[in-house]
């Protein structure tokens, strides 16, 4: 005993203890102060990401508010729990981070492939290293062998008037992505109700997976069940279980690791749910979105219907598409995690192993400095090159560099085929239940709009 008085004793072990408790979790409050860079203040335990554990805001209305707080920087600093986290605002920076000095940034820093869950540990989005690379080669090789041929005049049938334009749409992204992966069955539309499931405690994983994904990994969560039996019956007579075998080599897919054994129709359900959770939800925010812009603004609508081009350039859906994913992006923050100490050029900024480095897709969208009247939905901004960014990366809907999104352009050919098929069909109109803003909030790493969007779909037929 140090003190003859047990109750000194332990006073000054639970100060002890407190006191290294404290180190601990604010050992890198000072770590952008040092630096020079400016920072949001944290607080201990939780660091400066308060607004998102006490539902103050969300992640990407916490970014874009420290990307105008500060307009002169190039980067802004904070603290996620107690591990520091980079805000980088300058499109030279980026292309740095996401292109010419991917080495340093290769990673998106989840360290998921520990997982139970077969949808995460041999899913594209969250692998790193070979198994990054086996796993893009193999999905490329994937994209490459699908056929684009459907029809979706059927899926239209009956709709007239106010309309929930989500419902719409999934029905409509049902019958595409079982045509291009399932054939006949409901495979996509079961898995894409599990997926779009906003209940509290997926709430609760989904944040775990973000920002703790070792408690995540330790608790053995998933976010997906067991494929049900008819799930599994669909896959083994699917389109996708085709493509795969066509591909060759099992394991070039990555299909097979040191700890586990995935069968064909378990990296088909994985990919299955990668086609979902990184295609199928982001079309539909995106469509939603543009169907809202297109209802709100007449002249826009009708040019898009008519694609009317300027000097033999891209037609004007395509701009109007380009606008919209400008404007509410599916993606609004990039993340990667620096995977070795970087020493960025001609500055004084050294970034350690670890650190947390973000992209905000978003708040640079809608940079006055980057684009005019960048509030505004005008997709003619693509066509006058005085009011469009003059660098490739302030406009990143997709991402850059190797981890770009490897499904752009067939979301790209959804999203023109959907749109142009409705357009053709139907004005859009906004009605007495049309949002005055579109309610967008963040779920897992994109974007999703969680309350209903209804507009009204008026037959062109109805016009003549």
């Amino acid at each position: 005993m140090f003190f003859e008085s047990f109750l000194i004793n332990l006073s000054v072990i639970v100060v002890l203890i407190i006191a290294l408790i404290f180190d601990y979790v604010t050992k890198f409050f000072s770590y952008w102060y040092v630096r020079h860079i400016p920072y949001k203040p944290s607080i201990p335990f939780i660091g400066s990401d308060y607004h998102r554990i006490f539902a103050l805001s969300t992640g990407t209305d916490d970014v874009n508010k420290l990307y105008a707080r500060y307009p002169n920087h190039k980067f802004v600093g904070r603290v996620k729990s107690r591990m520091p986290d980079l805000i980088v605002k300058d499109p030279d920076a980026i292309k740095r981070i996401l292109s010419t000095d991917f080495a340093y940034f290769h990673s998106r820093g989840l360290s998921l492939f520990k997982s139970q869950d077969v949808c995460i540990r041999n899913n594209l989005f969250y692998a790193d290293g070979e198994k990054w690379t086996l796993l893009r080669q193999g999905v490329d090789s994937l994209l490459n062998k699908m056929e684009f041929e459907f029809d979706l005049h059927t899926c239209l049938l009956g709709t007239n008037g106010d309309t929930n334009v989500q419902q719409l749409l999934c029905k409509v992204l049902d019958c595409v992505f079982s045509e291009l992966l399932i054939g006949d069955g409901s495979a996509v539309n079961e898995i894409r109700l599990i997926i779009c499931k906003r209940t509290y405690a997926e709430k609760f994983k989904s944040y775990l997976k973000n920002i703790f994904p070792s408690l995540y990994i330790l608790f053995g969560m998933t976010t997906m069940p067991e494929p049900s039996n008819k799930v599994v019956k669909e896959l083994k007579n699917s389109k996708l279980i085709n493509y795969i075998k066509k591909v060759g080599n099992m394991h070039q897919l990555g299909l097979r690791d040191k700890n586990n054994r995935v069968s064909e129709t378990e990296f088909a359900f994985t990919t299955l749910s990668l086609f979902i959770t990184e295609g199928y939800i982001p079309c539909l925010t995106l469509l939603t979105a543009l169907f809202y812009e297109l209802a709100l603004n007449e002249t826009v609508q009708e040019k898009a219907r008519n694609s009317v081009s300027k000097d033999g350039r891209e037609d004007y859906l395509e701009m109007t598409i380009k606008e919209a994913l400008r404007l509410h992006p599916p993606y609004s923050i990039i993340t990667r995690q620096c995977m070795k100490t970087y020493q960025y050029p001609d500055s004084n900024l050294l970034i350690d192993k670890r650190i947390t480095v973000n992209i905000p897709v978003e708040a640079i969208h809608k940079d006055e400095e980057h684009y005019k009247r960048a509030d505004e939905f005008n997709p003619d901004r693509f066509l006058d090159d005085d009011s469009t960014s003059k660098h490739c990366y302030a406009y990143l809907p997709f991402g850059a560099g190797p981890r770009k999104c490897i499904g752009e352009q067939l979301a790209l050919q959804i999203v023109k085929t959907v749109t142009r098929t409705i357009l053709d069909q139907y004005i859009l109109e906004p009605c007495a239940e049309t949002p005055s803003i579109l309610p967008v909030t963040d779920y897992n790493f994109g974007r999703c709009i969680d309350k209903d969007v209804r507009l009204r779909f008026v037959p062109r037929t109805n016009m003549n």
